[in-house]
């Protein structure tokens, strides 16, 4: 797999910089939250429900609580420390964990068993009977959809009504009646999971009233309000830290019932414990995104200009729950309709709560609308590519204002040229290599910015010793976040990369969004650039109005910071430390502050483009993705290196949307018939191609101060649409229910 990408910065904010914790985790040393072990430390494991919809006629706990080491053994018969409701609380269910004897879906938590050592746990857990009432469930999303309604879900609130027209006086079925060409398809996406490589983990501990999680969290404070919420604290008495995540792709933007459990199961113990759950646990109760399915309807005129778009959606939701997937949402900011319908409604399922996967809506909308377009382009007898960039969007539809900025068909261009798109004959079936049908697809990728309801913080200090260290509470999560707010830290101190600290995953530390919506760069990391900014200043100040520095009595504005120096613009031999400076002055360091919340009047969003070739033989109709280019454009890119790392890992995941992953329920019991890494397949390095990644890199100052804006949505925006295009262009056979496995293509 290799990568390209346009001119790289050899240093500053740009340089394909190593990550800041890659020796830790490349010799082992890094520590995730399963690694952590406390003072009289005990363990927890789960009971699961092994039916999915009923009720608890009987749980018997004798044998598991006189089991060797256990401590306690919680059902729903034990009074839980919940307070206020789950909406209040904004908790992922509309149930807290064991609040009552019903069940709606396979793999709720029934029991938290309690004891010395996790074996020992396990084993009492194992021991646990249960009797069941058992119902019929609503097994599937076809089973449920006659009962489909308007959502009002609270956990998803898209920026219009899960009903909308626009503009609001457009009659759209008289513009798709009027229309030369029209396109009516009806596309299917399956549950996907987000099969992240570390499951769940939590280590609760309670001292003095005060509630610590060691969670695996990608917004520690967000959860830490939810927590103190649920426990009835005050936030200052709930400590969330979360040192390094092994994979989260959306969920663990949320609490989910094992940490509240952890946190009910350490009080009522009175000794630290830890909880990790387990692989199949992590499948059927931490979170998927449903099932979808989508109907698109496309009319244009003959020159391909488009008159109306038409995208109604419904989704499975859990039973207890009414969360809508907000699959419409990028359709309105993609293409330059004269006319736009969307509708969102649910359906009710017996499965566990769903969760925003990476791209939450904006990946399997892209699916329909974009196989949709490529559609409508063989009915046109158009390129595919020229038909978007005939309906290129100048501005947002929804907040009727400008881009702050928007390079998309720059992005055509490049990656058209790097990929070779004029060389793809129109005629579907057509290039042949051997006996491979060979096939080329391309799509678009739009992630609209939304925006955070409340400040980003960060702190950036310089010490006497020369060094800096930077205060976030930001996580990682794999994506390169601390070396984001390190790199961005070294650009605006001075002070060189490896000089610099970073604090990170601690609720004590200064807020911020958290690593999901992609906010890190735009957020976080405008956040460390103003802070940055500020304690340079500061030192500046002290500096220039020194008489015993070399740079006494120049103007402010004329001195730069580099290499742990500050120096004269035109003058760099007038030069000072900051270790002499901050040593004179008494060795206190300078503390900068960075306040962050945008102000700014025009939409945010990221724009990308999917060009991609598929290799077919009849004979076994497997689809090898063999290349693939994507061209993003997000600002100015902070760190080539992590950037294109980043995009390739989200192509990646969108291959494996498109060609294999999917939790199959089975149609009777509503159970999920492969939750594990042995059935549920995800691409391996066999299975990725080669990858070719560029990007646009023009600062967009507009959007946030540093000129970045996040990337960790709109790289998989596009990607299966792009495979199933080039499926149908080697083929001629169109694909509209993911994944596209072979069964599908034969006969």
């Amino acid at each position: 797999m290799t990568s390209r990408t346009t001119e790289v910065p050899k240093s500053g904010i740009g340089a394909p910089v190593d990550r800041v914790e890659a020796r830790d985790k490349v010799t082992g040393s890094a520590r995730y939250t399963a690694d952590a072990r406390l003072p009289r430390m005990t363990h927890a494991a789960l009971v699961a429900s092994t039916v999915s919809s009923g009720r608890v006629r009987r749980i018997d706990t004798a044998r598991a609580a006189a089991a060797p080491g256990v401590l306690a053994v919680l059902t729903h018969r034990d009074r839980m420390p919940w307070k206020g409701s789950p909406a209040d609380a904004q908790y992922v269910e509309n149930r807290f964990p064991l609040a009552d004897d019903r069940i709606t879906y396979y793999g709720q938590y029934l029991a938290v068993v309690v004891a010395e050592t996790p074996e020992q746990a396990e084993h009492a857990a194992s021991l646990v009977a249960i009797d069941y009432e058992v119902h019929r469930p609503v097994p599937t999303l076809d089973e449920a959809l006659p009962d489909a309604y308007t959502a009002t879900g609270r956990l998803i609130q898209p920026p219009f009504p899960q009903r909308a027209v626009l503009p609001q006086d457009a009659d759209p079925q008289a513009a798709l009646d009027g229309a030369a060409v029209r396109i009516d398809t009806t596309y299917r996406v399956p549950h996907y999971s987000h099969a992240p490589l570390e499951p769940g983990a939590v280590v609760a501990s309670w001292e003095g009233g005060t509630l610590t999680l060691r969670d695996c969290s990608q917004k520690v404070h967000v959860h830490r309000d939810v927590v103190a919420a649920v426990f009835g604290l005050p936030p200052d008495r709930v400590r969330v830290l979360s040192p390094l995540v092994g994979g989260a792709f959306g969920n663990k933007t949320t609490v989910w019932a094992h940490s509240l459990l952890a946190a009910a199961a350490a009080r009522a113990v009175r000794r630290p414990v830890k909880l990790v759950i387990t692989r199949k646990q992590s499948f059927t109760a931490m979170g998927h995104q449903p099932p979808i399915i989508q109907r698109i309807r496309l009319g244009a005129d003959a020159r391909g200009k488009l008159a109306v778009i038409f995208h109604d959606v419904v989704n499975a939701t859990e039973v207890r729950g009414d969360r809508p997937e907000p699959a419409v949402v990028s359709t309105a900011s993609t293409y330059a309709a004269q006319a736009l319908s969307v509708t969102t409604r649910v359906a009710k399922v017996n499965i566990g709560p769903s969760q925003n996967l990476r791209a939450p809506g904006d990946g399997p909308g892209s699916f329909a609308l974009e196989s949709a377009m490529d559609e409508l382009a063989y009915r046109l007898d158009m390129d595919p590519l020229e038909l978007r960039r005939r309906n290129h969007l100048d501005r947002d539809p929804l907040s009727r204002r400008e881009w702050s900025d928007k390079n998309l068909l720059e992005a055509y261009d490049l990656g058209a040229e790097r990929f070779g798109w004029s060389r793809r004959p129109a005629k579907p079936g057509s290039l042949r290599d051997g006996d491979d049908l060979i096939g080329y697809g391309m799509a678009t990728a739009v992630r609209g910015e939304l925006p955070d309801g409340k400040a980003t913080q960060a702190e950036v200090v310089i010490r006497a010793d020369g060094t800096a260290e930077v205060r976030a509470a930001i996580q990682e999560i794999g994506t390169g976040s601390l070396t984001l707010v390190a790199q961005i830290t070294a650009a605006g101190t001075g002070v060189p990369l490896d000089r610099v600290d970073v604090r990170a995953g601690d609720t004590r530390l200064p807020r911020t969004p958290g690593n999901g919506g992609s906010k890190a760069t735009g957020y976080t990391g405008s956040a460390v650039h103003l802070a940055a900014e500020q304690a340079r200043a500061t030192a500046v100040r002290m500096a220039v109005a020194d008489p015993e520095s070399p740079l006494y009595g120049l103007p402010q504005g004329e001195i730069e910071a580099g290499d742990g120096k500050l120096f004269h613009r035109e003058k760099p031999r007038r030069e000072e430390t900051y270790r002499d400076l901050l040593t004179r002055h008494g060795g206190k360091a300078v503390l900068g502050k960075g306040h962050y919340k945008p102000r700014t009047s025009h939409a945010v969003a990221t724009f990308g483009a999917h060009f991609t070739e598929v290799r077919i033989n009849p004979r076994l109709p497997r689809v090898r993705v063999t290349r693939h280019v994507g061209v993003f454009d997000i600002g100015r890119v902070t760190n080539h290196k992590a950037a294109r790392n980043q995009a390739q890992g989200g192509i990646v995941m969108g291959m494996g949307w498109a060609l294999m992953e999917q939790l199959v329920p089975d149609p009777v019991s509503g159970r999920y018939l492969g939750p594990a890494f042995t059935d549920y397949h995800i691409p391996v390095n066999a299975d990725v191609p080669d990858i070719d990644v560029l990007f646009v890199d023009k600062p967009d100052t507009v959007a946030h101060p540093h000129g970045s804006k996040g990337m960790g949505e709109v790289i998989s925006v596009g990607v299966a649409a792009a495979i199933a295009n080039a499926v149908y262009h080697a083929t001629g056979k169109r694909i509209t229910d993911l994944p596209i496995t072979p069964d599908k293509l034969m006969g």
